[in-house]
Formats: structure tokens, sequence, C-alpha cells
């Protein structure tokens, strides 16, 4: 082999060998970058996820407050004078126009007599100064001072029959003769109190409510109410105040308890419901409310493309099933583990709460 056969041969020689270094090369890099892309696939974190669907669910104001009577009076003396009866008892039911308070009657008595008296006698001088005008013999303007005598003396007799009857204290309407003030022996003056009067029929809840849950009621809606002793019983609006309350910016709300033959008391803790309609919720399980960075309450979840993305929810009813929330997707892919260690935008591998790929 001559010397220029043998330098061609050693230049084929290296060229094919640098080729194959760097098909080599190539491939070893390419397995490289491919190991490294499974490795940062694996390193991707998953997220436990529950699908959940919204449905209708009806939305309603609650509220906690107290029963009352339909209405309380405390029923006072009109005039003054020593009581000598109290025929009505406590807590018994008393029809209207009972007697609940008598008070001393003789001198209004008498004066009643009096004025009696006084009214005949000008009754006598008007017919006599009538009949003598009417034949002539007496002037027609005795007869018309006649005539305002007597008016007078039965203006006198009615107002000391008034007077009388202020000492028969009595019932204003139907109820419950609930407190006994003044006892027989008392002394009372016109404005004191003989007792309280209350009437039970119906018995209703009152509630103070915020401007925003007052301004979507009117009255005769229908609803319910949960007693402190744990009895529900049906409701209807009867009023819904207009005028806040100028401590609390409250608005008053009362409905009446339809409790049929049930007795309700008075000054128990109620809570009342009135449904309002119905809005689109998600039920979720009160775990799964978080805050976000801004202290707002929501909920994370998972979108098509996988990243995770924060939900700000309003609560609008809790139940023994779960918590009822708007402000979710219509179908939304709830992370149901860990959510508080996942940050917004991130990407993450969806995973179903029972352990099997969505």
């Amino acid at each position: 082999m001559n010397r220029s056969t043998f330098i061609a041969v050693a230049i084929v020689v290296a060229l094919i060998a640098w080729f194959g270094f760097n098909s080599l090369k190539r491939g070893s890099l390419s397995s490289h970058e491919a190991a490294s892309q499974e490795q940062a696939a694996d390193e991707t974190p998953e997220a436990v996820i529950e699908t959940l669907v919204a449905e209708p669910h009806m939305l309603q104001i609650d509220a906690k407050g107290r029963t009352a009577p339909d209405k309380s009076v405390t029923v006072k003396a009109g005039t003054s004078g020593n009581v000598v009866s109290t025929p009505a008892k406590e807590g018994n039911f008393v029809k209207a126009g009972t007697l609940l308070c008598g008070l001393d009657v003789e001198a209004r008595a008498a004066r009643v007599k009096e004025a009696e008296a006084a009214r005949d006698s000008a009754r006598v001088d008007y017919e006599a100064a009538a009949s003598l005008a009417a034949k002539g013999l007496g002037a027609a303007n005795l007869a018309t001072g006649a005539k305002a005598k007597l008016d007078a003396a039965g203006a006198a007799l009615d107002a000391a029959k008034v007077e009388l009857s202020k000492t028969q204290i009595r019932a204003p309407f139907d109820g419950i003769f609930e407190t006994r003030i003044a006892e027989a022996g008392d002394f009372l003056a016109p404005g004191q109190a003989c007792g309280v009067l209350v009437d039970m029929d119906p018995v209703i809840v009152s509630v103070q409510l915020s401007e925003a849950q007052a301004g979507r009621l009117t009255t005769g809606l229908d609803g319910h109410t949960r007693l402190a002793n744990g009895k529900t019983y049906p409701v209807k609006l009867r009023y819904v105040a207009r005028t806040a309350d100028g401590p609390t910016r409250t608005f008053l709300v009362e409905a009446a308890i339809q409790s049929g033959e049930d007795e309700v008391p008075a000054g128990i803790t109620a809570e009342l419901f009135v449904p309002i309609g119905q809005v689109p919720a998600t039920m979720i399980s009160a775990g799964l409310l978080t805050l976000s960075d801004q202290g707002q309450l929501g909920v994370r979840y998972v979108e098509a493309d996988n990243t995770v993305q924060f939900a700000p929810v309003t609560v609008i009813d809790q139940t023994p099933e779960g918590t009822w929330v708007t402000g979710l997707p219509a179908t939304a892919k709830v992370i149901s583990l860990g959510q508080d260690y996942l940050a917004d935008g991130v990407t993450v591998k969806p995973v179903a709460s029972h352990g099997a790929q969505p």
C-alpha cells in the first residue's frame, strides 16, 4: 500500500469515528432530556379532587329572636281610689269586660244620685215653663232657660256616671291576666297599674334583621319557626318594619305562629325561617372552605387546564348533610385534600377522591 492510499484510508476512518461519536452523544443527550422531562412530570403535585354539580336550592332568611304575645297591655286606673276587689286570678283567661280591679265607689255613687236628683228637678222646671209658654201665660225665654238648665243637669249626670264607671277597671280585650300589680287595700292614683293583660292568640315570633334581609321580605309570606324546645310550627309574616332601629340599624319583623291547639309560651328563644326563592347552589363539606391571602372565604378547585383556582363563595344554608354555597362553577372539580397547600395558578395532576385518574 502506497503512502497516498494509506492517508486516504486514515481520513475515512477518522470521519467515520467522528460521525459515530456525535451520534452517540446526541442519543445520550436525547435520553437525558427525556429522563429530565419524565422526572419533571413526576414532580407535578397531585390534587385529590371531588366533582360537584350545582343544583337549585331554596334560599331562605334565617334569624333568631323570641316569641311574644300578640298584645301586652298594662291596665291602669282612670281615677283615684282604694282597691276593694281583685276578682281576676293571675294566669287565667278573661273575656273583654271582665272586672280586674274594683275601686271604692261610695262617694261616686252618691254623686250620681245627686246628679240624678238635679236632673229630675230641672226637668220639672222645664216642663212647667214650657207648658206656661205654650198657653201664653209665661215668657218663652223662661222656657228656653229651663231647657238649658235641664241639659246641663243631664251632662252633669253623664259625667258622674263616667267617673263611677272608672272605679271598675276591666279587661279591654280577651286575653290572659298575666300579672296582678295592685292588691286589695292599695290606693291607686290615675295612671297607676292594676295588672298586665296579654293576648296570646296568636303568639308571634319577633326578630331583628339587617337592611338587606328585611328588604327581601313582605307581609303575607309563609315560613316556619323552630322553638328552643325543638318544636316546629308554620308562620305567616304580619309585619315588616320600614324604619330602622336607631342604635342597631336593624328592622323589626314579626310572624304569627300557627300553633293549632298547642300552647306556645312567650319570651322563649325561637328561630325564624322564611323561603324567598331558589338559586343555583353547590353542597360541599364545611371542611372544604378556606381563606384566600386577602382573607376571603372560598373554595379551591381545578380548572380544565389542570391549574388551581380560588372561587370566593357565599354560604346560604347549612344542613346536617352539608353546607350550601354559591360562587362555584356549575360543575367544579373541588380540591378535597390539601387545598391550603396549593397556590392559585399552580399546575397539578388531578386524582379522583376514590383514587382513579379522572
